[in-house]
This record gives structure tokens, sequence and C-alpha cells, in this order.
């Protein structure tokens, strides 16, 4: 007799493993941190600041390697209004994306190219490295609360200073 509980107990379990997953699902998350990010590279090489903010929240906050983060959509839209005055090649990867629920983080790597003598002053002309971003889903649409990005180029290392000169020692005679 217990074979047959056991057995309904499968069936439910097989129908409910075929049922799609819900809408906030990782599959939605996902798809919409893709469709997002295909889109940067063609914004950022052709300046379109404002269509890059519209990614994040109000209150979302940047994080550039180097930098003081940046808080609020205004604020982002002025930081890439000053990054993409100079028409950046970008490439972006996402390697994974956890989601559950209205929230998602994307892990990535992303690739900057300045044109010849067009890097901001101290920028290397080809740059690269890896970032993370928290996504939220506000009233079904995905945005990003937090933006982080880290450089695998080193800093410049400064000039190393000036070698002390010795000091005279001086000596007087005395007759």
């Amino acid at each position: 007799m217990r074979t047959l509980p056991c057995l309904a107990l499968l069936a439910a379990l097989a129908v409910l493993a075929c049922v799609p997953p819900p809408p906030g699902s990782a599959a939605d998350a996902k798809r919409a941190i893709d469709a997002a990010n295909a889109q940067w590279p063609r914004l950022t090489a052709t300046g379109h600041a404002d269509s890059i903010a519209e990614f994040y929240t109000q209150n979302a906050v940047i994080m550039p390697p180097n930098m003081a983060p940046t808080r609020g959509k205004e604020a982002i839209r002025a930081f890439f209004a000053n990054v993409n005055a100079v028409k950046p090649t970008l490439r972006l990867r996402t390697d994974s994306v956890w989601a559950t629920g209205s929230s998602a983080v994307e892990q990535g790597r992303w690739r900057w190219t300045w044109a010849a003598g067009a890097a901001p002053p101290g920028a290397p002309p080809v740059d690269s490295g890896k970032y993370i971003v928290r996504w939220v889903n506000e009233g079904g649409t995905w945005l990003m609360a937090q933006d982080i990005w880290n450089s695998d180029v080193a800093l410049p290392t400064p000039a190393a200073p000036a070698p002390a000169r010795p000091a005279v020692r001086r000596t007087t005679r005395r007759r």
C-alpha cells in the first residue's frame, strides 16, 4: 500500500518539474541582462549617456576602479557622459547570473579600447577586467542597483624619488 502514495508523489513532482519557471525567474533575469548588455557597446561608442543611465535605479551606485563611488542616476549619467565623450569601444561578457525573485547578481568580464590618443588622462589605451552587478526587478524591468568593476591592468608605478645627495662634509683648517 505504501507504493501507491509514493508513486503519486513522484508523478506530482515530475509534473511540477516540467512547469516553466514563473515570471521573475532566473531565466527572465538572464534574458533581460543579456538584452541590456547587448546595447552597452553601441550606446558607449555613440556617447548615449542618457540611455545608459536608464539601465540604473534612481538610487543606484557605481564603483569604478580607483575612484570614489558615484551615487544616483543623474550622477551616473554625468559619469558616463564624461567617459563616453571620447567614444570608447566596449565589450562585455556575462560569465554567470544568479537570480531569485526580484533580485539577480551578474558576474562577468569587460574590455575598453580607446582610439589612439583619446584615452582619458592616466588611462591605458586598452583596459580590461571583471565586474559584478546587482540587478533588481522594479515593476517588471530589470535595473542595476550596484555596479562595481575592477581593472586587470596594473596602475602605473610612480617615478622613483631622486636619490638623496650625499651630505657634503666641510672641513676647515685651523692654523
